[in-house]
């Protein structure tokens, strides 16, 4: 009977592990796990692009009391998980793909309906297929969280769990109340250009200036990193909301003595109102986020919920999709700007600016579509089609005589990163086109210094050794922008066209110019002026030596062809080259 038993045992073993393999091939096609990932003691999920499960090891099974058949191919909103926000999908993303993991505390539900409390941990796959999410063992939550998730270890404040259950709370409790989530702006600067235990101590700090500002029945939460949410009962109208934001920005504003430094602080706020807005908690904080974006978008510092903010992130999904197919049809162009030499009064150089033209909506601003080429992994696509652009153009232009005439391209902080140490990608485009380098000028912003200082200088020196001019755009808005002229060897400074909007008339402002004129020239730079509108300011600026000159006096951004009367007269002969140049792009 015992020999008997034990090929039985193999059998049986041979078919389960058969069954189980036709499974994986059947679900999961190219998705193969590796072991290592198969046999871990916490919980893992395999996820694709869409948020949809590809994989759930066993631990992952036994926490969740899911099987594997039920999961394949459903979405993680499906299992009723704190990761089924979409907006908070798409933040994960986002902070996956520039840090490379995200970490976080997340609510989830049994499949029985127990309400769970977890650490999550969410990697990206080789290939940008999909993500690895790591779940560390769950806990039962009723009324009460274990004490490591009630409080935040930095900063004392409850956590973001804690918070969520707070307000599951207050949706069954039937009063009107806010949520208002609260960003700090640029905090990586403190950590990058200070170090990291400064930035711990601020936060502390803030903290305990919060603590002491809220009411007996108002709560706070850290959610994560320099972000914090405000639960406020009995506010109704976003006028309430407005003025609570006005007073945490009066207190935030205030300065921070951390050791021997004063430190300043600035944020951008978005709230939504319970039961105004929804009556959902998860869809009330998804509405405040999307707020708070929306703040942000605008250059603000505090936005509510409305209406029409949900129409616009429609909009904005629908250019997401439809981005792609845009880059494959060629529906995104170049249109150019000339910048003046004022020292002869001709153009110098044209600013290459992408524009969309879509089928049904028209022209479709970059301020619109490059965020979203970003936050979709497309802004390396999306570059490389338009240095091609740029550059076939202005060899066209050399070819027809305008051999002196530079070319002005950006470039954003994703390009920028993804760029060899010696910038071959770049240069081999521009020098297939038989240009020569010291023709291109490279606008990068200030944004881009914020982390890998010597990663970017080797690129920056090696763009300039072979010929290229690197120009700092937007000089003067961020917050450090003196630190990195002194830091990083630019050739050109362009400032923000806020600089001049009230010269020659506001005297102030006036001085200000002459100032950073008389700084960059003592730096060996030259100095470009964006948003030049009127005779009187293109006077003033160039009386005072500034370099260059750009803006709608001289002409607004425009397609090549309609440029040319500007550079020369076209010849019939070179209107049609350049029409047939573009009608035969390359795809």
């Amino acid at each position: 009977m015992l020999a008997l038993a034990r090929p039985l045992r193999l059998l049986a073993l041979l078919g389960h592990l058969r069954a189980r393999w036709q499974a994986r091939q059947s679900l999961c096609g190219p998705w193969a796990l590796p072991r290592q990932v198969a046999g871990l003691a916490s919980g893992a999920l395999l996820l694709d692009n869409e948020a949809r499960v590809r994989y759930a090891n066993a631990a992952f099974l036994r926490q969740s009391g899911y099987g594997l058949g039920e999961l394949l191919n459903q979405a993680v909103p499906a299992l009723q998980a704190g990761l089924s926000a979409k907006a908070h999908l798409q933040l994960i993303a986002r902070q996956v793909a520039s840090q490379g993991v995200w970490q976080g505390q997340v609510w989830s539900r049994h499949k029985d309906g127990r309400r769970l409390a977890e650490q999550v941990s969410v990697y990206p796959l080789a290939g940008r297929r999909g993500y690895l999410v790591l779940c560390a063992p769950r806990h039962r939550v009723n009324d009460t969280l274990p004490a490591a998730a009630l409080q935040d270890a930095l900063t004392g404040l409850m956590t973001l769990p804690h918070l969520q259950m707070q307000l599951d709370r207050a949706c069954q409790q039937q009063a009107p109340f806010a949520v208002l989530q609260l960003d700090l702006n640029e905090f990586r600067r403190i950590n990058h250009q200070l170090d990291y235990q400064t930035g711990d101590l601020l936060l502390q700090a803030l903290a305990e200036r919060f603590r002491l500002w809220l009411q007996p029945d108002q709560l706070l939460a850290r959610v994560e990193g320099d972000s914090f949410l405000f639960l406020l009962p009995g506010l109704t109208h976003p006028h309430q909301l407005a003025a609570v934001a006005e007073a945490l920005l009066a207190l935030l504003h205030r300065p921070f003595q951390v050791g021997r430094r004063k430190l300043h602080l600035a944020a951008t706020l978005g709230g939504a109102l319970w039961p105004r807005d929804s009556r959902n908690g998860e869809a009330l904080l998804q509405q405040a986020a999307m707020a708070l974006f929306e703040a942000r978008r605008q250059g603000i510092s505090f936005q509510a919920f409305s209406s029409p903010m949900q129409a616009r992130r429609q909009y904005r999904e629908q250019l997401q999709r439809e981005l792609l197919d845009a880059l494959v049809q060629q529906q995104i162009q170049l249109v150019y700007q000339p910048i003046i030499d004022n020292r002869t009064g001709r153009v110098s150089k044209l600013e290459a600016l992408a524009r969309w033209h879509h089928p049904t909506l028209g022209c479709i601003s970059p301020a619109d579509f490059i965020p979203l080429a970003e936050a979709g992994g497309l802004m390396q696509a999306l570059g490389a089609q338009l240095l091609e652009q740029a550059c076939r153009d202005l060899a066209w232009l050399h070819q027809e005589g305008f051999t002196d005439l530079g070319m002005t391209i950006n470039r954003s902080p994703q390009e920028f990163l993804s760029l060899s140490p010696g910038a071959d990608e770049w240069l081999t485009v521009i020098r297939q086109h038989g240009l020569d380098p010291s023709h291109i000028t490279l606008e990068i912003t200030e944004s881009l210094f914020m982390n890998g200082h010597q990663e970017h200088l080797i690129r920056i020196q090696a763009l300039r050794q072979a010929g290229c001019q690197m120009a700092i755009d937007d000089f003067g808005t961020g917050y450090s922008a003196l630190s990195y002229l002194r830091l990083y060897p630019m050739d050109l400074v362009k400032i923000d066209r806020a600089f001049i909007s009230q010269i020659p008339a506001d005297s102030r402002d006036s001085q200000l110019l002459e100032g950073l004129i008389s700084l960059v020239h003592n730096l060996g730079m030259a100095l470009v002026v964006e948003g030049v509108e009127t005779a009187e300011q293109q006077a003033f600026v160039a009386y005072h030596g500034c370099a260059y000159s750009q803006g709608f006096l001289f002409s607004r951004p425009r397609p090549l062809s309609e440029l040319l009367s500007l550079l020369a007269p076209p010849t019939p002969t070179q209107t049609h080259q350049l029409e047939s140049l573009h009608q035969n792009r390359a795809p």
